[in-house]
């Protein structure tokens, strides 16, 4: 059955902001919407010629595209009715979701909770899980005919905890919680049945570890961001497990 509706929803990873910025910063001449959504509803073919015509809307002409992300997005924000009821009104409709949340819960974790404080730390993250996993139970019961891509949540340390940024202070990330996050987001898509799309996996060594700016696939200024071309990788990630057969 064909799709009728996409619907992105979650936080930056999804948006076209950061990437669209980065693009204007390099000086490129391409649309403003190239964000991950965007990029796999339609593709940017002065971008990514080599991708042109395995968009969504390729397949799918009369495809609906409804962008719900948005910036800062967090677990406990998205559980509200008030953001689960803009779903409603497609309730009967066989839809494509996308869901990238978790990287901000965890973010202002670290932020609030010394590294050496385990106890709070293991705490605080389970408390993301558990509404993680209700939030996935929500959407499955408010678009019933939906096949949702669960993603995992990518390292720009590469494993080192190492974030270039002033906004986490100085200091190593506790990044074994970004892990613990991913095999729980891996063990939410076998039970509830949906299809996971492994962008952490994709994204090692494109980060702190990437050893040349040009495989670089964050925003330089905002390195917690995708750039165009990591928009363009997370979206090639959904395509690949679209097309691997295993999404429900």
């Amino acid at each position: 059955m064909a799709f009728e509706v996409y619907i992105a929803m979650g936080d930056s990873m999804t948006l076209d902001d950061y990437p669209a910025g980065d693009a204007e910063r390099r000086g490129l001449n391409c649309r403003k919407d190239i964000g991950a959504a965007a990029l796999l509803y339609q593709n940017e073919a002065q971008l990514f010629p080599e991708l042109a015509g395995k968009d969504l809307v390729s397949q799918y002409p009369r495809l609906q595209f409804v962008n719900l992300a948005y910036d800062d997005a967090t677990t406990e924000d998205m559980i509200f009715e008030e953001r689960i009821s803009k779903l409603n009104q497609f309730s009967t409709a066989h839809c494509l979701i996308t869901l990238t949340v978790g990287g901000n819960d965890l973010l202002k974790i670290f932020k609030d909770i010394p590294a050496t404080n385990m106890r709070a730390l293991t705490s605080a993250t389970q408390e993301v899980h558990t509404r993680f996993l209700h939030l996935l139970k929500l959407i499955k019961a408010t678009v019933p005919a939906s096949t949702i891509l669960l993603t995992t949540l990518y390292d720009p340390t590469d494993g080192t905890g190492i974030l270039p940024s002033t906004t986490m202070g100085t200091g190593t990330l506790p990044i074994a919680f970004i892990q613990q996050f991913n095999t729980f987001i891996e063990s939410c898509a076998r039970r509830q049945k949906t299809a996971l799309a492994d962008v952490y996996s994709h994204f090692k060594g494109h980060g702190a570890e990437c050893g040349h700016k040009d495989n670089f696939w964050y925003c330089p200024l905002q390195p917690i961001e995708p750039s165009y071309l990591g928009a363009s990788e997370i979206r090639r990630v959904w395509l690949e497990t679209l097309h691997s057969g295993k999404d429900s």
